[in-house]
């Protein structure tokens, strides 16, 4: 693992050196009181060949390691939180303000609450991800980020591996399955195998 803060100040760990990085991105977004260190550990090992994977630590800190947002409630009061989080995370993809970028496919594989954020970050700006792996997660549900979707057409909508490894709070799960189902492809799974042979599909 190759650990670097990035020239926009973010703490990151890559999967190759520099030399070997290519403009095929998997990030890997870390769980709640988790560290960049421990999710890369877990996941780089899924990244199919020629993709480059990089783990982002989160903003809050936490008592051991960092969140994404304040709270792991699936239903997020705070809208403003919510969106700052996702542009936090394009603004360490992104070449300049206009939001241009020099990577040709970007996927994000989320765990815990970094699945809520990679869900989020697809309602902001979908046209900016190849595709989503949810790993124990969930999305959230928030009227104002609400306000942002829109039933995706079914050649438009965007590849979602959703995996449950647990027991998930059923309020949680039902509203994230709907959402799911109602605005992406989704294919749901038991276990972690899936994500190698779901990137490969969904890199471009």
């Amino acid at each position: 693992m190759y650990p670097e803060t990035l020239t926009t100040g973010h703490r990151g760990i890559w999967s190759h050196p520099e030399h070997q990085r290519t403009t095929q991105l998997v990030l890997v977004l870390h769980d709640a009181g988790s560290t960049p260190e421990t999710v890369a550990d877990h996941y780089f090992s899924h990244l199919p060949d020629g993709v480059t994977g990089l783990a982002l630590q989160a903003g809050f800190e936490a008592t051991f390691g960092h969140n994404w947002f304040t709270t792991s409630d699936h239903q997020h009061p705070s809208f403003p939180e919510v969106i700052s989080a996702a542009h936090r995370v394009f603004d360490a993809l992104d070449d300049d303000e206009y939001g241009n970028t020099s990577y040709t496919s970007v996927q994000v594989v989320g765990v815990g609450q970094g699945a809520a954020l990679a869900t989020t970050m697809l309602r902001v700006r979908p046209e900016a991800l190849n595709a989503v792996v949810g790993v124990n997660g969930y999305v959230i549900d928030n009227p104002m980020l609400a306000a942002l979707d829109a039933s995706a057409d079914a050649n438009q909508a965007k590849s979602v591996l959703w995996i449950g490894t647990g027991e998930a709070e059923q309020r949680s799960a039902d509203f994230s399955l709907h959402w799911l189902t109602t605005h992406t492809r989704v294919t749901e799974a038991e276990t972690t195998s899936a994500i190698t042979p779901f990137l490969a599909q969904n890199v471009s």
